[in-house]
């Protein structure tokens, strides 16, 4: 037997007992008990139904909007390019900020390509490394170069930084 004839049994013995006690003991009111206890076994009877359906039937497949919510859950793949953009806007605000945080981004381009298609070390071999790279570009990542001196300074233009690329490019 599984577990919901089994429980549906139990609870229908509990009721039987319960109204055969109530209706034993009170007077006049049999026909009242008997009522009770055909709707309360015929509840107990529809659970039971109702929860084999619910077990046998197969798992209902998501809905469009089930499967439309769990694609917007998980999002767009994080490419970085918005993460770039805006250290790119920051960079042109603030000397400091391209020293920090956009110069190791530029160095580990710069280092990757020289390393990649000339087989020179940008920290290791720098006068090399100093040919093959452009002057605007060497000068944002050579392997010395030292923080700006006034750290709320404006950075470079788009421009200058669109050159930069542009140079790196060219590797």
């Amino acid at each position: 037997m599984s577990w919901i004839v089994i429980r549906a049994v139990k609870v229908a013995l509990a009721v039987t007992i319960a109204v055969g006690m109530a209706a034993y003991v009170s007077t006049g009111l049999r026909s009242l008990f008997v009522d009770i206890y055909l709707v309360a076994i015929g509840g107990v009877l529809l659970l039971a139904l109702v929860r084999t359906t619910r077990l046998k039937a197969p798992p209902p497949s998501p809905s469009r909007f089930e499967r439309a919510l769990t694609a917007m859950r998980l999002g767009p793949p994080d490419t970085g390019e918005l993460t770039l953009v805006r250290e790119l806007d920051l960079s042109v605000l603030s000397a400091f900020h391209l020293h920090v945080r956009l110069r190791p981004v530029l160095r580990e381009i710069a280092a990757q390509r020289l390393r990649v298609k000339y087989g020179v070390d940008l920290d290791r071999e720098p006068g090399r490394a100093q040919e093959l790279i452009g002057a605007e570009a060497w000068e944002l990542v050579r392997p010395q170069r030292p923080p700006p001196a006034d750290r709320l300074a404006h950075g470079p233009t788009l421009a200058s930084l669109d050159l930069v690329v542009t140079e790196l490019e060219e590797i």
